[in-house]
């Protein structure tokens, strides 16, 4: 039986999936092509919570659920309230998300949404198999499978990674086995949220809690963020940078003793909870279309390798590509890139994280007490200045963050050369 065919085709549609789809059936270069979004979940739940920071004039779906114009930072030794305008801190929850997106999407007969459970990807047909059949398009945008172990496999705690290793069959359906590599950083940013309700005013519903770094670190980089949405009614997550995940009732145990310890609650109920777990790499994500492939979001390496933030850097993402698409009439993966520096940085920024997990609570802390908080956040959206970069660089502990340069540069001139070496061959 021959694959259905459609003009663009979406394995995959998460955040960046709908986001593109979106962008693509508003514009009328694309209102005659024939759009497909294949997809496991049906995006009924509210799964996750993105927060990120933007100023109004940023363009952005009318989802955000709540917002704050203070935000609170803490570490032992110093704490600020930071004022951030011309920014503010946003979230928007997941379903609030998806069911805008899908009902936008539905004003468009081009477009087309399936559930089914992908199963394999063929790069070079652009042909996507799946449990409801086979689909192939002239254009396919890939954010159901990696080639290269990124997140932990499926565990009670983490019942369900949002991608999988690419697979391979002996007759050739896939093109790739999975790749794996000794060169890049590998890190995890994961983390446990409770949504609690209170009996008595907790909460100061102004001010966010940003960073604190005042729990235990454990040899590791952890801290506590509070987004209040009333005196009574929050958001509190506990998050982790480290090589590997916790025991599941660690999670639990540092939320409870944060809640005591700390914001000295002690009697509240737990209305909903959230787990997730986001890479943090500098692994070289495809840069280039594979076959009739494009890789987008944390498949495509969207996600903010040194931070984790990655909602508001899809919307620009896939808007940069989009307009490029529409000017040169040829979709070009290049415009997925974060400039050279920011790369470099984020590389380096894992190195010492990697090599002295314990430095975190210091480097942003030492970030924020030496720094106006809007040059950080500036520097974290890749929207800061050479001048700008050079105070950054000179705020964290010299010694790791040279140590770590030094690291970075010899790698990077022997995977130079080494290029270079076997083009020559």
């Amino acid at each position: 039986m021959q694959p259905t065919h459609y003009d663009i085709l979406f394995a995959g549609a998460g955040l960046s999936g709908l986001t593109m789809a979106l962008e693509l059936a508003r514009r009328p270069t694309f209102q005659d092509k024939k759009i497909l979004l294949l997809d496991r979940d049906r995006k009924q739940e509210n799964d996750r919570t993105w927060c990120f920071w933007a100023t109004d004039a940023e363009p952005l779906p009318p989802v955000v659920f709540k917002s704050w114009d203070q935000c609170r930072f803490y570490a032992p030794g110093f704490d600020t309230n930071m004022d951030i305008a011309p920014y503010r801190y946003r979230m928007v929850r997941g379903i609030d998300y998806y069911d805008w997106a899908i009902a936008e999407l539905t004003r468009y007969p081009n477009v087309q949404r399936l559930h089914a459970t992908i199963s394999n990807l063929d790069a070079g047909r652009g042909l996507v198999c799946t449990d409801a059949g086979d689909f192939t398009g002239e254009v396919v945008f890939n954010s159901a499978f990696v080639k290269t172990r990124v997140l932990p496999d499926a565990e009670a705690a983490y019942p369900k990674p949002p991608f999988s290793l690419l697979p391979y069959r002996s007759d050739g359906v896939t093109v790739n086995h999975p790749v794996t590599t000794n060169k890049s950083i590998f890190l995890l940013q994961h983390f446990k949220g409770w949504i609690v309700k209170t009996q008595a005013p907790a909460f100061d519903p102004q001010v966010v809690t940003f960073m604190d770094f005042r729990i235990e670190q454990q040899g590791e980089t952890r801290f506590v963020y509070v987004l209040p949405f009333s005196e009574t009614h929050a958001l509190v997550e506990f998050t982790v940078f480290s090589p590997a995940l916790l025991a599941p009732e660690t999670y639990d145990h540092e939320l409870r003793r944060y809640l005591s310890d700390f914001l000295k609650i002690n009697d509240f109920q737990i209305e909903e909870q959230e787990f997730g777990v986001i890479p943090m790499t500098d692994f070289s994500f495809p840069a280039r279309q594979e076959g009739r492939v494009f890789h987008i979001g944390t498949a495509g390496g969207f996600v903010k390798a040194s931070s984790g933030y990655a909602f508001k850097r899809t919307q620009r993402k896939v808007r940069a590509f989009v307009d490029a698409w529409e000017r040169s009439g040829r979709p070009n993966a290049r415009m997925f890139q974060s400039p050279w520096i920011f790369q470099v940085f984020d590389s380096i920024f894992l190195r010492v994280l990697h090599d002295r997990n314990e430095l975190g609570s210091i480097i942003f802390k030492n970030l924020f007490q030496k720094l106006p908080p809007t040059l950080v956040l500036r520097f974290l959206d890749e929207d800061s200045s050479a001048f700008e970069n050079l105070r950054l660089v000179s705020a964290p502990p010299a010694g790791p963050f040279l140590r770590a340069f030094f690291k970075k540069l010899i790698a990077s001139c022997a995977a130079f050369f080494t290029t270079h070496a076997n083009k020559n061959v």
